[in-house]
């Protein structure tokens, strides 16, 4: 695959300042793949990026971590995927050497970057990542998916921290693009009911079409005592624990309970003193391995984990300081955008 000598690149200077330009191509290193970059996502955590609210970034910094794309070229000392190969690609940077990467867990690694925040991520023509991190892709699976498969992983990821079993019932309240993939992830795993609760209806019209057994409008019906025959819940929310708080209120003793969405600083769960007395489990959960991206692959060429109706925008990437004004000003409903680069 012939590759140009420039690319088209996003960079986001100081928050709500994204400056397109060209920049060189780069060669890959020694044990990289260089990626020509198709796809990429839009999730939840760029628009905390782009207007200053993320504890881990500096600026400049290029974003995007939900990535797909075609190989372009092979640095010194890797043998394949040919150029021209379908790929997805894992977002991390890690150190390689201590004993959680030696596991193939790298998300503990405690020298983890993620591309888009922490390092340069997609928002560019190509990319050069470890070869650990490229994936090839089935040829059924589009590259939409493909760019998907991060997000995916990351519900995956936390459906198997609540520990499903054959037969239990599930409530995931959160129905966006990590609350739908959970739902999908549960019942892969076994799970015999999956319940959806949002303030959205569409968002619940969603879940149903992707698997959802019931959806519950939380505007319009209180989840209070409706708890006791769930066994395991995952707050797909975050934010200042109010939803947590109301799972530890609804929670049967014994109950597990996976925190997924983001908790911010200064939360308020006056309700978490239930969390020791009623025997609950929590667990956090934190992105993903790559087994997890392996796993999603093969769930989503068997057609377990779907996609169908979630992408509602298309943009080229020239277009994102444009996305990002439709984000804050909110003149339009959208689910998942993706960026055609």
């Amino acid at each position: 695959m012939e590759k140009p000598d420039k690319m088209l690149k996003a960079t986001l200077v100081a928050p709500e300042k994204i400056v397109l330009g060209y920049a060189d191509v780069p060669s890959p290193a020694e044990n990289q793949i260089l990626i020509k970059v198709e796809r990429v996502g839009v999730c939840g955590s760029d628009p905390t990026i782009y207007f200053g609210d993320h504890p881990y970034v500096s600026y400049p910094v290029v974003m995007g971590h939900e990535f797909s794309g075609t190989v372009a070229g092979l640095g010194a000392g890797v043998s394949g995927p040919p150029p021209g190969t379908r790929v997805a690609v894992i977002p991390h940077l890690v150190c390689g050497e201590c004993e959680a990467c030696k596991n193939g867990i790298y998300n503990f690694c405690e020298s983890l970057r993620c591309t888009g925040a922490e390092a340069d991520g997609a928002h560019c023509g190509y990319i050069a990542m470890p070869k650990e991190m490229v994936l090839p892709i089935p040829d059924c699976m589009p590259l939409d998916d493909a760019a998907m498969l991060e997000p995916a992983s990351v519900a995956y990821h936390a459906a198997k921290r609540g520990e499903i079993k054959p037969g239990d019932t599930v409530l995931v309240i959160g129905a966006g693009p990590i609350g739908n993939f959970c739902i999908q992830a549960c019942k892969a795993l076994g799970a015999k009911k999956v319940y959806a609760a949002d303030l959205d209806a569409e968002r619940l019209g969603l879940a149903l079409s992707l698997g959802a057994d019931a959806a519950f409008d939380a505007s319009k019906e209180s989840l209070g005592g409706g708890g006791k025959h769930i066994d395991v819940f995952f707050d797909c929310v975050g934010g200042k624990g109010k939803v947590l708080n109301d799972i530890l209120r609804m929670a049967r003793r014994g109950a597990r309970v996976v925190a997924v969405g983001v908790l911010q600083n200064g939360y308020d769960i006056p309700l978490l003193p239930d969390f020791v007395q009623h025997e609950l489990r929590l667990s956090g959960t934190t992105m993903y391995t790559p087994a997890d991206y392996r796993d999603v692959i093969g769930l989503m060429g068997a057609g377990k984990i779907k996609t169908q109706g979630m992408v509602t925008h298309y943009f080229d990437l020239a277009q994102i300081a444009e996305v990002f004004g439709m984000i804050a000003s909110r003149r339009e409903k959208f689910f998942k955008i993706i960026f055609k680069v």
